[in-house]
């Protein structure tokens, strides 16, 4: 028995059709049930494993989907990365991973390369550099392509497209109360550019929060955070505004940090 099995092998030993095999293995009831598993443990003793490269071919797929992501710095896209594979494998798709390091021009370079027949479909959260740029072409071409794309976190908006997203205002609106609630009277509040959509509803949240316990928004208690400049300089104007802030909201875990 050679070292390396295949259909044709499992076939020729036990005297039926390659096709009666391939249904076999596949668990078809085409098959008699004492046949099928004459040859699936037979295939199980041998090791027998489907060749891939054949079957994607075969099908016209490739079975790996593309994960476009700004950074893998932050512990959400790891758990989101860890959550998109649990998921794929079970339908026997593998991943291919690439960051756009929040560049638009890498976003776009990206998606050129894995849409040139690597990946069977796109998931995807935007560069922060697309948000603020505002431009969403590349995406507006695959749609028109049908080529299957789901954006997660942070999405283009006025786009028709498959998203998976939480309510971020409502968010933001829970962890501020609960600061609130715990007797903080001067919440202050490290946000994002208005072009990040996730920050900018966890900014709307904060500001609901304060009105409905009856507290007022004073400005000079928000920092937007540029991240092309020193973030720990930005951040520490808030420790000199008098009365200093009894709490701090930060829309991200970066800023937290």
């Amino acid at each position: 028995m050679p070292k390396k099995i295949n259909i044709k092998t499992i076939a020729a030993e036990l005297g039926v059709s390659p096709s009666t095999v391939s249904k076999a293995l596949k668990d078809s009831h085409e098959i008699g049930e004492k046949t099928r598993q004459k040859i699936q443990a037979f295939a199980k003793q041998y090791r027998y494993k489907p060749n891939s490269l054949a079957l994607s071919l075969r099908n016209q797929k490739t079975m790996v989907l593309g994960v476009i992501i700004p950074q893998i710095t932050h512990h959400f896209f790891t758990r989101v990365i860890s959550g998109i594979e649990y998921v794929a494998n079970q339908q026997d798709y593998n991943l291919m991973i690439c960051l756009s390091k929040d560049r638009y021009e890498k976003e776009i370079q990206t998606i050129e390369m894995l849409t040139n027949g690597s990946v069977d479909g796109l998931l995807i959260s935007l560069a922060k550099e697309t948000m603020e740029k505002g431009d969403y072409k590349h995406f507006e071409h695959l749609l028109e392509e049908d080529f299957p794309l789901v954006f997660f976190d942070r999405v283009p908006p006025g786009l028709n497209v498959d998203k998976v997203v939480i309510d971020d205002e409502e968010g933001g609106y829970k962890a501020t109360k609960t600061l609130i609630d715990k007797g903080r009277q001067r919440p202050a509040l490290i946000s994002t550019p208005d072009h990040i959509t996730v920050g900018l509803e966890r900014e709307k949240g904060f500001k609901k929060a304060l009105q409905d316990s009856g507290l007022t928004y004073y400005p000079h208690r928000h920092i937007k955070v540029d991240e092309k400049q020193d973030i720990e300089m930005q951040i520490s104007k808030l420790f000199v505004v008098q009365p200093l802030p009894d709490a701090i909201f930060a829309v991200n875990e970066t800023y937290a940090a």
